[in-house]
């Protein structure tokens, strides 16, 4: 069972990418939708624009508006102003009686009470929108023609509008809460979802392809091993059966990326031995390669020999096969390729050191191996990316670098039991 610190460890970055996935779709509704409502103000703005919306104002009639010997008198281009934008205008005496009036609707009276004047200053006078200045002893009611303004007032408590504040302010933070948790969840079942398909669609196209494979590579080897064939068809049958292997290879390590990546591979942990797991490999390497071709110097403190870590024996195994194995192909040496393994331990931490005298990683390959993005692994680097994941998946950390002297290393700390 895997522990709840192992887990932590490998998937966080899987949850770093996860939360910023859902606070960018966040952000990203949230920029559109302000896109969206800034062409709805700037639309309702120009409409307002070219909306002749604006009035007389009492106090310019005032101005304009001079008592004569025969009566009030109004300037002539106010009073043209009045015709084309077709409002009308009447003066009140402080007794509530017309006194002066330009254009005023037939229906309105020539005098009006207190009370009459106390409403058409707030509301409308028989369904005119007003506007009233008082000047002196009199009033100037400025009208425009029905159903071209609205007009209400409205009035509110200081203390409703204090609440008022302080619950908007409260909505709008719950809103963006909850915005962004819903965001999270629904980009986190999205993805998991996605990453199913994927995982169930890469294991369907390896099961498919391991049958015809398993096929070609039985037929290969029958004629590879053909007494009744020339040398040269045994040859490119032993040729076929060999890329059927690395094939076969690919598919498996296509298989366990996945299945790693997206925490679906079962670790069978128990307590083992890297000692014993190294040497075993080590002395597998030695049997199969030619005199001279391959040395590994292990090097394994005395303190560290009976060293125990819980981890998946297989999938160890597999580790230092793939390390090993890639120093000899990507070594850039012809002669002898030297590896050395040091092991020790360190507090509760038990370290690995393996490096090889080759030509070291290159800068591209160092930056893909520390790289967090899910960038396809290339050829050289695939079993690279299988240890990195398989320490990870053990809650271990792993880094990978040049040597001041040459070659290429790499550091893995496991938590010891």
């Amino acid at each position: 069972m895997r522990s709840l610190k192992g887990e932590l460890n490998y998937n966080y970055k899987k949850m770093a990418r996860l939360i910023f996935y859902g606070v960018l779709s966040v952000f990203g509704v949230a920029l559109l939708t302000g896109i969206l409502n800034i062409v709805f103000l700037i639309s309702a703005a120009v409409v307002y624009v070219n909306t002749d919306s604006s009035y007389i104002y009492g106090g310019r009639v005032m101005e304009a508006l001079h008592l004569t010997k025969s009566g009030y008198e109004l300037d002539e281009e106010l009073a043209e102003e009045f015709a084309q934008k077709e409002q009308w205008a009447m003066l009140l005496d402080e007794n509530g009686r017309v006194i002066w009036s330009i254009r005023k609707p037939e229906e309105l009276e020539e005098g009006y009470s207190r009370s009459e004047i106390a409403r058409m200053s707030k509301w409308y006078l028989k369904g005119y929108p007003v506007q009233m200045r008082a000047w002196d002893d009199r009033i100037m009611v400025v009208g425009m023609q029905k159903e071209t303004m609205w007009k209400y007032n409205i009035e509110f408590s200081i203390s409703w509008m204090d609440f008022l504040k302080r619950t908007i302010l409260a909505c709008l933070f719950i809103n963006f809460i909850w915005i962004v948790a819903l965001a999270f969840l629904f980009t986190k079942r999205f993805t998991r979802n996605r990453e199913r398909a994927r995982i169930e669609w890469i294991a369907g196209i390896s099961h498919d392809i391991r049958t015809p494979l398993s096929v070609v590579m039985g037929y290969a080897d029958t004629l590879e091993h053909s007494e009744g064939l020339a040398e040269e068809a045994r040859q490119q049958a032993a040729v076929i059966r060999h890329q059927s292997m690395v094939m076969k290879e690919l598919i498996a390590d296509l298989n366990l990326t996945s299945q790693l990546e997206y925490s679906m591979q079962a670790l069978r942990k128990e307590k083992v031995r890297p000692a014993e797991i190294i040497r075993g490999v080590a002395v597998s390497f030695l049997n199969d390669s030619m005199p001279g071709e391959l040395g590994i110097d292990v090097q394994i403190a005395p303190s560290a020999e009976q060293l125990c870590v819980n981890a998946d024996r297989q999938l160890f195994v597999r580790v230092f096969r793939n390390l090993i194995n890639n120093s000899v192909k990507h070594s850039g040496k012809s002669g002898s390729v030297e590896i050395r393994i040091s092991m020790w331990q360190e507090k509760k931490k038990c370290d690995i050191r393996l490096e090889d005298n080759g030509v070291g990683y290159s800068e591209e390959v160092l930056r893909r191996l520390r790289s967090r993005k899910k960038d396809s692994p290339g050829e050289n680097i695939r079993g690279l990316e299988i240890v990195k994941k398989i320490i990870l998946a053990h809650g271990g950390k792993i880094r990978f670098g040049n040597g001041e002297e040459g070659g290429g290393y790499c550091m893995i700390a496991l938590r010891k039991c």
